[in-house]
């Protein structure tokens, strides 16, 4: 799977943006929702996906900003621990840096963003633990709000495999 950099990122939550509006206003009067055909011919209710994944590639602190500008954008009131987040973040690149404890004096408006934005369930934010290792980050030496997973790429697969939407 390629990883996408920020203006695909950017373009991909405006479209998020515009679906979960559109969810949230519900049927228009006089509408009917598009049936699903099931295995024996039936119709069915169709189903939203499990969530959105994003496996993103970005580079610069200024970067991750304006993505969680985007998120914030979006985000319309926090959401209760039954709902899934609006979109799960899976970093493995040089944005790892940002999170490690060595570095929070300089990237604190990241990390802090970060943690408060996993904290109103807008984002799930993955952590590739062999990107930490070969940047030599321990697993004690990021917020324990990052969960931490073997390998980024296997966790978008992970994720795209439960029902998740890569964007």
């Amino acid at each position: 799977m390629n990883r996408i950099g920020v203006p695909g990122l950017l373009g991909a939550m405006a479209l998020l943006s515009a679906v979960l509006a559109a969810c949230d206003q519900g049927p228009r009067p006089g509408a009917s929702a598009p049936a699903v055909v099931g295995q024996a011919g039936e119709s069915a209710v169709p189903r939203a996906p499990a969530g959105y994944v994003a496996d993103i590639a970005v580079h610069t602190p200024d970067e991750l900003r304006l993505l969680f500008d985007r998120v914030e954008e979006t985000l319309e009131r926090p959401r209760s621990s039954s709902e899934p987040p609006l979109i799960s973040l899976v970093l493995h690149g040089p944005e790892v840096e940002f999170f490690a404890f060595r570095n929070y004096d300089k990237y604190r408006d990241i990390v802090d963003r970060a943690a408060k934005l996993a904290a109103l369930g807008a984002v799930d934010i993955s952590i590739c633990r062999t990107q930490m290792k070969s940047r030599g980050i321990a697993p004690d030496q990021v917020p324990a709000f990052l969960r931490q997973v073997p390998y980024g790429p296997g966790e978008v697969e992970r994720l795209v495999g439960k029902g998740y939407v890569y964007m």
